[in-house]
């Protein structure tokens, strides 16, 4: 969205007198880390109205719950387990992302206003937040399902090695092609096909037969030798082993083995037949009508992620599936069409993320007898991965099985919308977790599209893409704004998201500019420049937000953690520019220590919670002693120690270039060297609150 947005916000009604919000002056810390530190484990459980589609760095739904019960004025409400208290509040959000804010907010009966550059985040909180009824979505996905599988279970079909009965295909495994100066062979990940408690199934590295137990003769060897990962160097040639870049990603990888369902013999494994190849031959010529390939709207672009890519030769993102899964965003495309526009939003998100599940990127992780037929989605590892023994999914297979678009419906919609219908938070007694029910809350509400239809009655939701800097709003009409600003730097969310948003232009060609300059966000690229350049975004959107708060009670609050001192010096002017003072501020648990994107880095796993106002020259504000260094030996308190020394450098009136090396200087006398050493260590964190 280019130029100015021209919003009316008048919200008629008297000043409150009362400066003093609850959050001013207490937070429920221990309360609230005790349950962010459960929730990081499985986000998704916790909050499952908000996962309808993949995004990045969702912060815990119960963190920012605490901070909007901290708002509400009635004491008798403000209790964690206690319904609404918000109703007749305008909460703002204007850079929303995974759309936490919101969720939690109209939870609470507020108004809520979300904005955000990336029409990802957009398009999945108008759906999310749009409570149409179950029934409907049910009997909507049945209609669809059904035709998509009228379409592609054909292409689907195997049979039993057993009875030779027509089966169906659950997933094929594939290897990866290799060259060496003599000869091509394929990788695996292991020959290991499914551990069982009786035998297991492997795969024979000659003659590529799937087999049981520890018995195997090979009959005659396969045209080409299958070898196990971390095999470098060819023991014929002694060269070692490239990747083939000089043909389609697709082409890669050649299939081995086929796993179905036979209605009288169950699940099984059994090596690629003749039959099995006719029909993928059939599919890929099927697939050769669509020229996408060819099309700029599918290109892989430059970025700090896409380049992974673009390294390996793989030019266009429809290089990454193969023809049957090529055919199913066809036939999902043309059904979308006819789908009446109310349901055709949740729906196209819902086949967007089953992508995630449905490409050639996907891995094998289901030969443990804990968890057979376990796929390896694509971003499991917040990156482009490239297996060597890649997984093709059936979308369309009948059971709810891992990543097919049945198991999604189940899981991101309707058990979704069960809970949003009746939201659930978990309460700790004596150390253990038990389930209770937030009666009278609802996790949604109605869509308005101006601003006159906001301020009736509760629970209304305005989302919209854009740039909050550049917003032009009617002043003090909003009484809280509540967010989670982008990280300072090394973020490859919305380059990661092109992987989606390729298709989702496709889906929904009319629902969000997905032509958006992604350059226009905060995040810095790196160098001087980029910083500069976070801190005059960040800047921008602030004074937004001092504009349109409420004089009086109306607070800035959000999350925060760098262990840069630059990210911190680059928020501090961003705020002072922006008329902000610091009222307080909290540290909450924020990240699973052993989340798989961060495990064994320097990363910090607390945030700081910063409530800010605007400075009135009146005001009488709390005073911040000068800190003298901060403490960079565990990320819970130099966190405390960014946030205390945050509040005296908003008091100063040092210039830019001298704040910034008293920022330095702190983080340097505090020992920022032995921070440039520190391994998060999951026992450190769990003993910090």
């Amino acid at each position: 969205m280019s130029g100015l947005v021209q919003l009316s916000l008048d919200f008629p009604g008297t000043r409150e007198e009362t400066a003093s919000v609850p959050i001013d002056r207490a937070f429920p810390e221990a309360e609230a880390n005790e349950l962010a530190r459960l929730e990081s484990f499985n986000k998704h459980l916790y909050r499952p109205n908000t996962y309808l589609h993949k995004w990045w760095a969702r912060r815990s739904g119960t963190t920012f719950r605490y901070i909007l019960k901290q708002l509400v004025m009635d004491v008798h409400k403000r209790g964690f387990y206690e319904p609404g208290g918000l109703e007749g509040r305008v909460i703002f959000d204007p850079m929303m992302g995974g759309g936490t804010t919101l969720h939690e907010a109209i939870r609470m009966g507020a108004n809520v206003i979300g904005v955000d550059i990336d029409p990802i985040p957009v398009v999945q909180a108008r759906a999310t937040l749009d409570l149409i009824p179950l029934a409907q979505k049910k009997a909507r996905f049945g209609q669809f399902f059904s035709a998509l599988r009228e379409r592609l279970a054909p292409i689907y079909r195997t049979v039993c090695p057993i009875c030779r009965a027509v089966s169906e295909t659950q997933f094929v495994l594939y290897g990866l092609r290799r060259r060496c100066a003599c000869r091509e062979v394929l990788f695996v990940d292991s020959l290991l096909l499914r551990e069982n408690r009786d035998c297991n199934v492997y795969i024979c590295p000659r003659c590529h037969r799937v087999y049981t137990g520890p018995d195997h003769h090979c009959q005659e060897g396969a045209e080409r030798v299958l070898l196990k990962k971390g095999v470098r160097k060819c023991r014929l040639c002694h060269t070692t082993f490239e990747d083939i870049v000089d043909e389609p990603f697709y082409a890669r990888y050649l299939p081995l083995v086929v796993v179905g369902f036979c209605e009288e013999h169950g699940q099984f494994f059994k090596s690629v037949e003749p039959s099995d190849l006719a029909l993928l031959e059939r599919a890929d010529v099927l697939a050769r009508g669509l020229d996408w390939a060819e099309s700029p709207d599918f290109a892989v672009p430059q970025g700090p992620k896409s380049d992974d890519l673009l390294r390996r030769n793989i030019k266009s993102f429809p290089e990454l599936f193969t023809a049957r899964q090529r055919l199913y965003l066809k036939a999902a495309n043309d059904l979308l069409r006819t789908v009446p526009e109310q349901d055709r939003l949740w729906l196209a998100l819902l086949v967007s993320t089953s992508l995630e599940f449905n490409a050639l990127l996907c891995g094998y992780k289901g030969s443990g007898i804990r968890r057979p037929g376990a796929i390896r989605h694509v971003f499991s590892h917040h990156a482009y991965s490239f297996p060597y023994t890649a997984l093709e999914n059936n979308p369309v297979f009948p059971g709810k099985t891992s990543g097919t678009l049945k198991r999604l419906f189940h899981d991101r919609i309707l058990r979704a919308g069960q809970w949003a219908y009746q939201p659930v938070e978990r309460l700790l007694r004596g150390g253990r977790p038990t389930k209770v029910s937030i009666r009278g809350e609802l996790d949604g509400g109605r869509p308005v599209t101006d601003w006159d239809a906001l301020r009736e009655g509760s629970r209304r939701f305005l989302v919209f893409q854009g740039d909050s800097a550049a917003l032009e709003v009617v002043p003090e009409s909003v009484d809280f704004v509540v967010t989670d600003p982008p990280y300072f730097d090394s973020v490859q969310y919305t380059d990661l998201s092109n992987f989606f948003r390729v298709w989702l232009r496709l889906f929904l060609p009319h629902e969000a500019d997905w032509r958006y300059d992604p350059l226009a966000s905060a995040v810095s690229e790196g160098g001087a420049s980029g910083r500069r350049k976070y801190g005059e975004i960040l800047g921008r959107i602030w004074q937004t937000c001092r504009r349109v708060l409420k004089p009086v009670h109306g607070r800035l609050i959000f999350t925060f953690h760098h262990w840069s001192h630059e990210a911190w010096s680059e928020l501090t002017l961003s705020l002072r520019r922006a008329g902000f003072v610091l009222i307080n501020f909290f540290v909450i648990f924020s990240e699973n220590p052993i989340s798989v994107h961060i495990q064994g880095l320097r990363a910090l796993k607390h945030d700081t919670v910063l409530v800010l106002k605007p400075r009135y020259s009146a005001d009488v504000v709390r005073r911040w002693e000068r800190p003298e260094r901060i403490n960079s030996t565990d990320s819970y308190h130099f966190c405390r120690d960014c946030g205390a020394a945050l509040g005296w450098f908003l008091d100063t009136d040092m210039d830019e270039e001298r704040l910034s090396d008293e920022w330095r200087r702190l983080m340097e006398e505090g020992g920022d060297n032995a921070l440039k050493r520190f391994q998060c260590r999951p026992e450190t964190f769990l003993s910090l609150s």
